[in-house]
């Protein structure tokens, strides 16, 4: 038999018989740490209590071993403000307080932290039972400490995974990126925009033709007139370019020409045209 082993008390395998017999669970809440009073405490079925108790408090995991299915595995931590003591036997409780697993221990120094020297210590016990379904942890989080390295396991295993809020426009959270096309719709109140989808929306609203028309009291969008258009001089809707006043002149000055009183017509447009032009400039 190794130097360093745990048994289930006498009381711990009767506990263990009638819930399975019954079909009910043994519920586990402490584990406790003693001294051996100064002297190895080898584990016996026989105890009720350890030799010289130090230390108890609720324990922090309860959990089948991976490797075998009838093994399960306790931790305690023990944190650094507590010691004084040297560990050399440790005792695993159900929620009545019966001891129903008791183990022998490496003798082990906990310093506290007056002493000079913090120290956390997690004492760990494998039982070995029939029928693990039938043992369960109640943890009383009040006095239940973790490890530094359960707690990163936690925290990493929580920063990568999807279990965050989602953003919202008062509060920071998760967000799912837009694609363009809900870009340039418009719609959606939960997707970001990237800048690809910016960039689709604002190309999508430039080319489009979505803009108000032009009216003789608002800037808009204004329609250019054909020179047919300028030199009928009908349309309230369309701008004359430049080609179109040429078109319209020239129209008017054919029009006069072949009288006189065409042609002094036709001068006198000439005048008005150029007194006009000057004018601009």
């Amino acid at each position: 038999m190794s130097q360093f082993f745990t048994l289930l008390t006498a009381t711990g395998q009767d506990l263990l018989t009638q819930a399975m017999g019954f079909g009910q669970q043994i519920e586990l809440t402490h584990m406790a740490v003693g001294d051996g009073g100064g002297n190895d405490a080898p584990p016996t079925e026989s105890k009720t209590a350890l030799v010289n108790e130090v230390y108890r408090s609720g324990v922090s995991s309860l959990v089948v071993d991976p490797q075998n299915p009838n093994w399960l595995v306790a931790e305690l931590v023990i944190p650094t403000n507590v010691g004084g003591w040297t560990i050399r036997e440790i005792g695993l409780f159900d929620i009545n307080g019966n001891l129903f697993a008791v183990a022998n221990f490496p003798e082990t120094y906990k310093p506290t932290l007056d002493a000079g020297s913090g120290r956390e210590i997690t004492v760990r016990m494998t039982i070995q039972v029939s029928d693990t379904a039938s043992v369960t942890l109640t943890i009383d989080q009040s006095v239940v400490f973790a490890t530094r390295t359960y707690v990163d396991s936690k925290l990493q295993a929580h920063e990568q995974s999807r279990n965050h809020p989602d953003a919202t426009t008062t509060a920071k959270g998760f967000v799912e990126m837009a694609t363009s096309a809900e870009a340039v719709a418009g719609t959606s109140t939960t997707h970001a925009v990237t800048p690809a989808g910016a960039k689709a929306a604002i190309d999508q609203h430039a080319q489009s033709r979505n803009h108000p028309d032009a009216t003789t009291t608002a800037k808009g969008f204004v329609e250019m007139a054909t020179s047919a258009e300028a030199i009928t001089g009908e349309s309230t809707a369309h701008a004359v370019t430049p080609a179109g006043v040429k078109a319209h002149v020239a129209n008017q000055l054919d029009s006069y020409g072949n009288t006189v009183d065409g042609r002094l017509a036709a001068l006198a447009s000439r005048l008005r045209l150029k007194t006009y032009f000057m004018g601009q400039n």
